[in-house]
């Protein structure tokens, strides 16, 4: 069953993870959104709930939050971050930097545990890329939690999968 959005969690979760990676140089929205992914769908693995009931649609560069832009806006606004760009090679880093101390009533201890590991993975680690069950949906399509229970299959050789996609459309038209 999923849990409905809770903005505040979600809110809290940005401030949080902001915060833990503060003093990350390479820490941009593109992490956030890995980490608020990971967190919510590694989570719901563990317990059968997300943590804030967030909504992740399939994007060209990964998975991301529904809410995600209009949420960074009220807290930018709320003076609780300040969204700083900063010139790249080839692109434009935007980083959510916290201004405003918050108070963490929304998560657990264990869920802010457990956010922590998922940021050592992701942005210490670089485990983002090796997960590909995102990338079976469309683009703008709503990622299902359930997702989160095949996240270790390798990819498939491109004509291995093409053979399997076509016996498995043979399959449905018997």
């Amino acid at each position: 069953m999923k849990k409905e959005f809770d903005e505040e969690v979600f809110k809290e979760m940005i401030l949080y993870i902001s915060e833990r990676c503060k003093d990350k140089p390479h820490f941009d929205t593109a992490h956030l959104e890995k980490i608020l992914h990971y967190a919510d769908f590694f989570w719901y693995g563990h317990t059968g709930a997300s943590i804030s009931g967030e909504t992740y649609l399939r994007r060209q560069h990964g998975p991301t939050p529904k809410h995600l832009e209009e949420t960074l806006e009220k807290l930018v606004r709320d003076g609780f971050l300040e969204a700083v760009k900063k010139p790249r090679v080839d692109y434009t880093q935007k980083k959510p930097v916290i201004k405003k101390a918050f108070e963490l009533s929304k998560l657990s201890k264990e869920q802010a545990e457990f956010i922590d590991t998922v940021i050592v993975d992701v942005v210490d680690l670089a485990i983002a890329r090796e997960d590909i069950f995102w990338q079976y949906r469309s683009n703008g399509e709503e990622i299902p939690y359930e997702t989160v229970f095949f996240r270790r299959r390798k990819p498939l050789p491109r004509a291995s999968w093409m053979k399997r996609k076509i016996s498995l459309t043979a399959m449905k038209n018997v």
